[in-house]
């Protein structure tokens, strides 16, 4: 009976412990999505040692829905590709272009998932891996820099007009 015991709160211990970490799987296809807008971080910019490079933002169709009315349904997915820059050479001097991927950042809506961060899971995928890399503290920085922009839903971005 003790052995059943012990295997019991282990396997509580461990669905308590996967709770704690909702996966926000890796967002395939995403390139083949609505293309959002894209920004270059610069040298100048305080995040430019962790972000700096070009950074394309995608979204599927259910995030387009949240962009027009401002309210993000569940299922919404928001990408933020971002790529290293390097210098043109040869006949592309003085441009600058991509480079390699520095990561893909993932928001995805769902409520009854994600409550303590405003309905939206947060994940960071660290070059062309397939597996998360943020850790439970990152997801809460995440959340408290979108929570500036929760009258839109915690959404920065925006289409243009």
């Amino acid at each position: 009976m003790k052995r059943l015991f012990l295997s019991g709160a282990l396997a509580a211990a461990i669905v308590i412990q996967a709770e704690d970490k909702v996966e926000v799987p890796y967002p395939s296809g995403f390139r083949g999505w609505q293309h959002v807008k894209s920004v270059l971080v610069g040298p100048d910019h305080q995040s430019f040692a962790n972000r700096g490079g070009f950074h394309h933002f995608y979204a599927n169709d259910k995030a387009m829905e949240g962009y027009r009315t401002q309210k993000f349904p569940n299922g919404s997915v928001i990408v933020d590709e971002g790529v290293f820059t390097k210098d043109g050479e040869g006949q592309a001097k003085g441009m600058v272009l991509e480079g390699e991927r520095r990561s893909v950042a993932v928001m995805v809506k769902n409520d009854q998932l994600y409550k303590e961060t405003g309905g939206w899971g947060f994940e960071r995928f660290d070059r062309d891996e397939r597996t998360g890399k943020l850790p439970v503290a990152g997801r809460a920085q995440c959340h408290s820099c979108h929570s500036q922009a929760k009258d839109r839903d915690y959404v920065f971005s925006a289409l243009r007009k």
